[in-house]
């Protein structure tokens, strides 16, 4: 008897053990049209069960807050490339990832996060876990090639945030852009200043911290032009950085009514 009892606990829990590691899709959000892109969360290699609770809630906020939110921004129909973007979530000793993706990584359609870093971050929004990183990458493929791989990144991500009803974090974003802005001249002088052994192991070079001052003053001025660089921009897949800067700084001095151009080619950025 006691053996036979000790099977159907154990089948219960690994009936529950199975449950709790099927995968959650979310493929409609309440008051909403059917979603041309299906969301779908995997937290089978998260072991602690309250982490894991949050899973639902977060691929929920992906489909319903955070999708529709940068298809307004960026005016870009995702479901051009993608059908369905799944989430992967690991613990970080589980985490497969290698070199300096330490936390969440974009694939093709499908995005890899550490737990820490998505659903059970230090402070949980009141609208709960969501992510406008790596979501934003998603996003930008369709952008073709780009000059840096977080170009627009702050006044977007600033914009989710507002539209996904996280004011706080908007606030917070907000508040950083107008401090770095601020700052700008100081800080542009200390990194042209480097050796040039430093300056080659950059990632990021003079005129992107230029474009990258440029969208987040225009943003700080008015919040849509984030939404007309995104509309202006031509598409290209040249891979040489300054056909890549070019086409990104004739769009911000498009946006901006010609007032950019003195300042890029002023800090960096070659003729456009």
């Amino acid at each position: 008897m006691r053996a036979a009892c000790a099977m159907m606990l154990a089948g219960t829990f690994a009936a529950s053990a199975a449950l709790a590691q099927t995968p959650t899709v979310v493929a409609d959000c309440p008051g909403q049209p059917r979603l041309p892109v299906t969301f779908e969360i995997d937290c089978s290699h998260v072991a602690d069960a309250a982490a894991r609770n949050l899973c639902k809630p977060f691929i929920e906020n992906q489909a319903c807050k955070m999708f529709p939110a940068y298809r307004e921004i960026t005016g870009i129909k995702l479901e051009d490339e993608c059908k369905s973007i799944k989430y992967t979530i690991y613990d970080q000793d589980k985490w497969p990832a290698k070199g300096g993706d330490a936390g969440g990584l974009a694939l093709h359609c499908g995005v890899d996060y550490v737990a820490d870093y998505s659903i059970k971050p230090k402070i949980l929004p009141k609208i709960g876990p969501y992510d406008t990183h790596e979501l934003l990458h998603e996003y930008q493929d369709q952008l073709g090639a780009i000059p840096y791989q977080h170009i627009l990144f702050g006044p977007s991500q600033a914009e989710a945030m507002r539209l996904a009803g996280d004011s706080e974090a908007h606030d917070q974003a907000v508040a950083r852009m107008k401090q770095t802005t601020a700052t700008f001249e100081g800080d542009y002088a200390k990194f042209a200043a480097r050796p040039a052994s430093a300056a080659a192991k950059s990632n990021i070079d003079k005129c992107v911290l230029a474009e990258i001052q440029v969208e987040e003053t225009l943003y700080l001025e008015n919040p849509k032009t984030i939404y007309a660089l995104y509309r202006k921009l031509p598409r290209s897949r040249l891979k040489d950085q300054a056909d890549r800067e070019a086409r990104f700084n004739r769009t911000y001095d498009l946006v901006s009514e010609g007032k950019s151009k003195s300042f890029l080619m002023g800090h960096g950025c070659g003729p456009f």
